[in-house]
């Protein structure tokens, strides 16, 4: 064999050896999407009666951010992701709010493929201190804890974690007709 040609087949077994090495690398593995519902990320909540307009708001309630974690617990034969969330609420008392409190539910969803898989609600209740009208409050006590099995390999790509503030039909009529003029 000609010793040039013998070069180029050593060097090509050599490489072939290498990307052979790195497919057989662990990957890292990878959290599912965590994300806020576009409708369902804030919340207008207004004063028992007729009107709304600014002096009829309750108060207004937002998802500000999503703190999420995720580890892979190493279980032999089984494959699953546990997602540690903690959202971070920014709420506003309007003009209405005479007893400095404001309630309201969020749920956070595991959606596969446009399939919602589970539910979990949680309810919040806050007090406005002082004179104070605006306050950030995490959701951490006890952090959420999302387990999701995974039934082969990759398949958290396939999963999401969404958030959203439980709305009425009207308050979630309102939130898309204030979308709809791009606020």
């Amino acid at each position: 064999m000609h010793p040039v040609r013998f070069a180029g087949i050593t060097a090509c077994l050599v490489s072939l050896t290498l990307v052979a090495g790195c497919s057989s690398a662990k990957r890292e593995q990878v959290c599912p999407r965590v994300a806020v519902l576009s409708e369902g990320g804030a919340l207008t909540r207004f004063a028992p009666g007729e009107g709304r307009d600014v002096l009829d708001v309750d108060f207004q309630a937002q998802i500000g951010d999503l703190l999420a974690r995720c580890t892979f617990p190493d279980k032999k034969g089984a494959r699953q992701v546990v997602v540690q969330l903690a959202p971070v609420f920014v709420i506003s008392r309007g003009a209405a709010n005479t007893d400095r409190k404001a309630s309201f539910t969020y749920f956070v969803s595991v959606v596969r493929t446009e399939q919602i898989l589970s539910k979990q609600q949680f309810d919040v209740a806050i007090e406005f201190p002082g004179n104070r009208s605006r306050i950030a409050v995490q959701d951490d006590d006890p952090p959420i804890l999302i387990d999701i099995p995974l039934p082969y390999r990759d398949a958290e790509y396939e999963y999401e974690v969404l958030v959203g503030l439980q709305l009425t039909p009207e308050e979630l009529s309102y939130n898309q007709r204030w979308q709809s003029l791009g606020r």
